[in-house]
């Protein structure tokens, strides 16, 4: 496995959850509700696989290899999907605050927890496709098969130190009951 294929491996995982997070702000929208455990579920998912690990292995280990190999940063793709990861942190803040109003009942929170959860898949599906289509292709470019090796051993380190794979297992099992509650069912 390639650095590139773990991190599209994640997208897929990733996306699977943006999923469920679309039809929860749907139902938000429709005045279904939402289960506040499982939105702050979803907020675990995000902040320690999506971001901490997921972003953290492209931000310390294939972004900065990028930069070295001479990819720009700033004004670059590598400075678009930083200034994106930032923006998707403030949507997860903005989910967080949502959900803690909403259990003080606090009315106006409902909005905000269907828009952050909407922001955040809008903007994440549209990142996934810019990394996919435009930087992902130059990374493979860009890096030496050996860079790409020493980069895959950062990843193992990376996924170890920050999330382990007990809780990695932890991340899909819970994907799997919530496409169960929220997409499945809705098939049916």
């Amino acid at each position: 496995m390639t650095p590139i294929e773990d991190l599209i491996h994640e997208h897929n995982v990733i996306k699977e959850m943006l999923s469920i997070m679309s039809k929860i702000a749907g139902n938000i929208e429709t005045d279904q509700g939402f289960d506040t455990r499982d939105v702050e579920k979803i907020i675990d998912f995000l902040k320690y696989y999506a971001d901490k690990c997921h972003h953290g292995k492209e931000e310390t280990a294939l972004f900065p290899a990028l930069v070295l190999a001479g990819i720009q940063e700033d004004n670059g793709p590598v400075g678009v999907m930083l200034q994106e990861h930032n923006v998707g942190r403030g949507y997860i803040n903005g989910l967080i605050a949502g959900v803690e109003d909403y259990k003080k009942n606090f009315a106006n929170s409902y909005g905000l927890v269907s828009a952050c959860l909407t922001n955040y898949v809008n903007l994440l599906h549209s990142h996934i496709q810019k990394e996919e289509d435009v930087l992902f292709p130059i990374a493979n470019k860009a890096l030496s098969e050996q860079k790409r090796n020493e980069i895959l051993e950062q990843f193992k380190i990376i996924e170890e130190e920050v999330i382990g794979h007990a809780d990695i297992e932890q991340y899909h099992e819970l994907l799997k009951q919530l496409k169960i509650k929220y997409i499945d069912s809705a098939s049916q």
